[in-house]
């Protein structure tokens, strides 16, 4: 047997709001298989896991008592869910990642050693994949760099990504591109985009332990999820109090840190010295 990919947002929403209808019609899900001719293991599927086919929706919201004039939005959450995601081509042994950042609403992180993702240039990515201690050829390293381009698309979309990120003022010391530097002032000039920079010589913090990211969705649904970036990747946190005490950290990290407009200034600061430097 194939293996069932994960719904998307729009599939997982699509199964919540149909498995709530069957409930409000009253109907137990053997009842439900046997008035829509569906086996009853299947109906379990598509109430957990798998998308239906649209005669089976077209079926399945007709005998849980839908007008067929009210058909439109779970035919329209239907169509969405089949779209195959933007990264299937790269056949990406864990996409999970990806998709929990394309499907959030918003982003929080802090990031200790390296610009963060989504504001990074094409320059600065392809310098920090080529020295990472990770071998890989050119090619794998152009992947690399046009996925994490892709990915920042997120930050234009309707609507778009909320971003708040915190770097450390250490990680715009390390070789850090003109270029780089630029498109950091100019993302934060973005509606969506908080940047913040936690300046060098502060007190001990949690923060200093590691990069953490947090994604929160548009469904009240889906739980948060956290992340910590170690030098070995990325590792998932779903427990709640975890995922809080995460948070908790990204929180009081950012109460340390340069405001917003304080962040802005001080980059433009260093863009004034270099061209100095240049003149």
């Amino acid at each position: 047997m194939g293996h069932t990919p994960e719904p998307n947002y729009f599939g997982r929403k699509l199964i919540r709001e149909v498995r709530a209808l069957r409930t409000r019609a009253g109907l137990t899900q053997a009842e439900a298989g046997e008035r829509a001719h569906i086996p009853l293991k299947k109906l379990s599927r598509l109430e957990t896991i798998q998308l239906p086919s649209y005669h089976e929706l077209c079926a399945i919201l007709d005998i849980y008592g839908v007008l067929s004039s009210d058909w439109q939005p779970y035919l329209d959450l239907w169509e969405h869910a089949r779209k195959p995601p933007w990264w299937r081509p790269y056949q990406l042994k864990d996409p999970r990642y990806l998709r929990m950042e394309d499907e959030a609403a918003t982003k929080s992180e802090f990031q200790l050693g390296y610009v963060p993702e989504l504001l990074q240039t094409e320059e600065y990515a392809r310098q920090v994949f080529a020295h990472t201690g990770k071998q890989r050829s050119e090619e794998a390293i152009d992947t690399e760099v046009e996925i994490r381009m892709r990915r920042q698309q997120r930050l234009f979309a309707d609507p778009p990504l909320t971003l708040h990120a915190l770097v450390h003022e250490t990680a715009l010391h390390q070789g850090i591109p003109r270029s780089q530097l630029t498109q950091l002032a100019e993302r934060a000039e973005l509606p969506n985009v908080t940047l913040q920079i936690v300046p060098n010589g502060q007190t001990v913090h949690e923060g200093l332990r590691g990069s953490l990211v947090v994604l929160s969705f548009p469904d009240a649904d889906d739980p948060d999820v956290a992340f910590t970036d170690t030098t070995l990747g990325l590792v998932a946190v779903e427990d709640p109090e975890q995922v809080a005490d995460a948070r908790r950290i990204i929180e009081m990290v950012a109460a340390l840190a340069l405001s917003p407009r304080q962040s802005l200034v001080w980059i433009c600061r260093v863009l004034a010295r270099l061209s100095r430097a240049e003149e």
